[in-house]
């Protein structure tokens, strides 16, 4: 679901009408726009609901599974099901937002570029914030892989991913799309385990990595969302490090979490006389949690850098 801004009319007083700030406003939403989606991967990666105006929360069913029977000629169908419901989530939604302040001799000077600035990073701040309180539900995953100071590797990914592929008895196998979100250097990890193998199944040790799998690897993977076992890896420099330098991803449906996020991020500005100059006031309203536990499986693994 795209974000968009609403907009006042920035002016140089801090007034709305036709004034010499309209333009310079256009261009801090605009940056604005243009980095809230590239700094927030993860929102993508999760059910996206919209809440509508005039609601603070929404309401998320989690249905179960119907059973089939055999049939007799004849015989009406029996036993009757569902749809079965099998929990609710209620999901609130709160506010996040960032302040600048523009002086007035900033504004005067009309300095396009400044403004763009401010735009670029509050999209990018707001971005961030939301991307973070996605990556925060991974720990909540009750099902785990990997293990403080340890590699993730080739194996990590194949027992996630066939965890969520296998049969659950109350929800099923995780739907589709499943993706994998990990930190960078998780990704590094899995790119030399990936090129390793596939350079030990025709050369020994010091030869040249061959060209095939290898080479497409270890070139090309930290574009982004290069899959391994049907599996899309997306690098999220938002994952933080812990003080043992491990980090927490995760493999998960886009239906194991949620996002609950009003349509618009509000861009405000408001005259400050007596320190002349205006505070823009970047504000969007979401909540998030978790809507299906065994759809997701955290992957805790070694993310030190430079080594």
């Amino acid at each position: 679901m795209p974000l968009s801004l609403s907009t006042n009319t920035l002016t140089k007083n801090g007034s709305a009408g036709s004034g010499t700030f309209q333009d310079v406003s256009n261009i801090l939403l605009a940056e604005a726009i243009d980095n809230i989606e590239p700094a927030a991967p993860n929102k993508d990666l999760v059910t996206n609901i919209t809440i509508p105006s005039g609601h603070y929360q929404v309401t998320v069913p989690i249905y179960g599974r119907t059973t089939a029977v055999a049939l007799s000629e004849g015989v009406d169908i029996s036993p009757v099901q569902g749809p079965e419901v099998a929990n609710v989530v209620t999901q609130t939604a709160s506010e996040h937002g960032v302040m600048t302040f523009v002086s007035d001799r900033l504004a005067h000077q009309g300095n396009d570029d400044a403004i763009a600035v401010v735009g670029e990073q509050h999209g990018r701040a707001v971005g961030r914030l939301l991307d973070q309180d996605i990556i925060g539900l991974f720990d909540g995953f009750s099902n785990s892989i990997g293990s403080a100071g340890a590699s993730l590797n080739l194996n990590s990914i194949a027992v996630a991913v066939g965890f969520l592929r296998s049969d659950d008895s109350t929800y099923g196998p995780a739907p589709n799309p499943i993706n994998a979100s990990l930190h960078p250097e998780q990704i590094r990890r899995l790119i030399t385990d990936v090129a390793g193998q596939a350079n030990s199944i025709s050369a020994v040790g010091g030869e040249p990595i061959p060209t095939g799998l290898s080479e497409d690897v270890v070139k090309n993977y930290m574009r982004g969302r290069d899959p391994l076992f049907g599996v899309p890896i997306i690098e999220s420099p938002n994952i933080s490090r812990d003080g043992s330098d491990d980090a927490k991803g995760a493999v998960l449906s886009q239906r194991a979490l949620h996002l609950a996020i009003e349509n618009e991020i509000r861009a405000e500005e408001e005259r400050d006389a007596s320190l002349r100059g205006t505070e823009i006031v970047t504000v969007g309203v979401w909540g998030q949690g978790e809507t299906v536990d065994v759809w997701g499986v955290e992957m805790l693994g070694d993310a030190v850098s430079l080594s």
